[in-house]
């Protein structure tokens, strides 16, 4: 077995909140991040209306898992602040982002973190759903037939770099295997 970040990321608990604070949240922004940073100090503002939290150090303090504390933010912005949220969790920001964008807005939205319920997850979804997939990588891999997820996924490597170069055919493949290097 080997140490690589991506490989030990795999084998955490969820950890991370993607929070989505909803439309016209942008002059709250300032005060809903402090909230966050109540519970963590591991937050990073994604304006206009959004946020990363890591609540890995948290979750001992709180006595809470990650979907746990999720709740309890989203319980203290509507009290606090009259306002709902949508929360992901997941073991990264790139699976928390879909998770909280994967449904009606509100609640909490976790993805489990072993590798057959993030599959299940990603599986059906558009390429184009994949952070970093622009308009123009989602038609070139639709031509080939690589138009969900699932089927990103499964292709060979060897295949991907030949449609899409080498360095890219790497990123768009580990994201489609629901791993996020940041």
């Amino acid at each position: 077995m080997t140490d690589h970040p991506t490989h030990l990321a795999r084998h955490q608990p969820p950890h991370v909140l993607y929070v989505h604070f909803g439309p016209h949240a942008e002059p709250y922004h300032a005060q809903l991040l402090d909230l966050l940073r109540d519970v963590t100090p591991v937050v990073q503002a994604l304006p206009p209306d959004a946020a990363l939290a890591d609540v890995r150090g948290a979750q001992r303090y709180f006595g809470r898992d990650a979907t746990g504390l999720a709740q309890l933010v989203r319980l203290r912005t509507l009290a606090l602040h009259g306002r709902d949220c949508t929360i992901g969790v997941a073991v990264n920001p790139l699976l928390a982002r879909m998770a909280a964008q994967d449904g009606p807005p509100g609640g909490v939205r976790c993805v489990p973190a072993d590798a057959a319920s993030t599959a299940e997850f990603l599986a059906g979804k558009p390429v184009a759903a994949l952070d970093g997939i622009g308009p123009a990588t989602a038609r070139t891999l639709c031509s080939y037939g690589l138009d969900s997820i699932d089927r990103l996924a499964a292709a060979r490597p060897a295949t991907l770099q030949r449609i899409l170069g080498a360095t890219t055919a790497r990123r768009v493949r580990e994201r489609a295997l629901g791993i996020d290097p940041s």
